[in-house]
């Protein structure tokens, strides 16, 4: 009997020990994997804002100091760290735009923020749009989904239904988009030439669709 306490001692008290400071190595390494990750993310951007989305390997690991094997520890392959740098640069988008869309000034003035925001992001970020067809898509719609929120709170503030809000979103996202696409190839105009032309068009959109609903927003007020 006395054995078997011995024996329960050595390998109950003494084991759970050894499983807590099991445990702290294994949130250590965890903490560890999670910042080195990061920092790889790092990296991957910095070579995306110089040469485009479309990343190479090679110099995302050159950048990092470090080589392929390496880096490819932390990520299961391209499509991963490609995924990872997406939505690094949409956390990074919307964290300039969402202070933006909500600052306490009049709603021209918002519009015009949020427009100042995006294109801020673009000049960080020549390449962000340089793959065809979008190298943002789940960006793109994310994006989107937080402008849906914020569209549907003011359409609720105005005493209007919000059945309207996502399609709106989108529609705003798709055109200004789409400009942001041309303006990136062409340059024809400054950053803040095209922002007050955009500013114009979105109002436009947005004072036409709350006329038809009644409303009427004077666009120097703040609310």
């Amino acid at each position: 009997m006395t054995a078997t306490v011995k024996g329960s001692g050595a390998f109950g008290p003494a084991a759970a020990g050894g499983g807590r400071a099991a445990d702290g190595r294994s949130a250590r390494w965890s903490s560890h994997r999670a910042a080195r990750r990061e920092e790889f993310i790092d990296a991957a951007v910095r070579v995306a804002a110089e040469h485009g989305p479309d990343l190479r390997i090679a110099l995302v690991a050159a950048e990092a100091g470090v080589t392929k094997p390496v880096l490819y520890r932390q990520f299961a392959d391209k499509a991963d760290l490609l995924d990872a740098v997406q939505q690094r640069l949409t956390r990074i988008l919307l964290d300039r735009l969402m202070p933006a869309l909500t600052a306490p000034v009049p709603p021209v003035a918002r519009v015009r923020g949020a427009l100042d925001a995006f294109f801020s992001m673009l000049e960080d970020y020549p390449h962000l749009l340089s793959r065809p067809g979008d190298a943002t898509p789940t960006g793109r719609a994310r994006v989107a989904a937080a402008l849906t929120g914020v569209y549907g709170e003011r359409l609720r503030a105005l005493g209007l239904g919000t059945r309207g809000a996502e399609a709106w979103a989108h529609a705003t996202v798709g055109m200004v988009h789409g400009t942001a696409q041309w303006w990136g190839r062409e340059r024809p105009m400054t950053r803040t030439e095209v922002v007050d032309q955009l500013t114009a068009m979105v109002w436009a959109a947005v004072d036409g669709y709350l006329r038809q609903h009644g409303v009427v927003l004077d666009p120097a007020t703040t609310g």
